[in-house]
């Protein structure tokens, strides 16, 4: 799902409320990725722990309050039919906390089945730490060498390849090809229906 939209607007809507300046949506593309904390402490420069902490917990409240700008890219849909249609597994692991993460699946991708659903959690290391990716290859009861990790950032392919997944590379996402090739992706593709030749390859 293409969820610059709301990332701009949400992340913004707090750092004005903390006094710091707002960015534009083209640096978020940059700026998201490495978790909320990482994002608010990046997009406003400052380096206090426990402000940053606190303006965490402030933009999951705006999260939780505002209608979402969030869209879904063409194609997904179609692509998880065809995936579940060959009895593919499928799981998702996201660098949003976890009961965010659980909100966007319900919201956008209800009809749809996920073996497992991943986002960060307390504790846990978030990609490109591979840890829960192996933990959802144990849950579908799968090898890593026999699950591709899907992304549209340079953390998803850098997961893959540290715990032995296949990496496949989207060009419709968050950064650009190159970025997703010189990471190390097996493959890229430019359609989501694309994605049953790339995992057939």
């Amino acid at each position: 799902m293409d969820s610059l939209g709301d990332v701009t607007d949400y992340a913004n809507t707090v750092l004005g409320a903390y006094g710091f300046g707002l960015r534009q949506k083209e640096e978020y593309r940059y700026l998201a990725g490495q978790g909320v904390y990482s994002l608010l402490a990046n997009a406003s420069g400052c380096s206090d722990a426990t402000l940053i902490s606190e303006m965490v917990e402030e933009f999951k409240k705006v999260y939780e309050q505002v209608q979402g700008l969030a869209v879904v890219y063409e194609g997904i849909d179609e692509m998880l039919d065809m995936l579940a249609a060959k009895n593919i597994k499928l799981a998702v692991l996201s660098n949003k906390p976890e009961y965010l993460t659980q909100r966007c699946i319900q919201k956008y991708f209800f009809k749809h089945r996920f073996e497992a659903v991943y986002g960060q959690q307390e504790g846990k290391s978030i990609k490109p730490d591979p840890s829960s990716a192996l933990e959802i290859a144990k849950i579908l009861k799968l090898k890593p060498s026999e699950i591709a990790i899907v992304g549209d950032t340079k953390n998803d392919i850098l997961t893959a390849k540290n715990g032995g997944f296949y990496a496949v590379g989207v060009s419709w996402g968050f950064r650009q090809r190159a970025e997703l090739e010189e990471n190390g992706a097996d493959i890229v593709i430019d359609e989501p229906l694309e994605l049953e030749k790339a995992l057939l390859s």
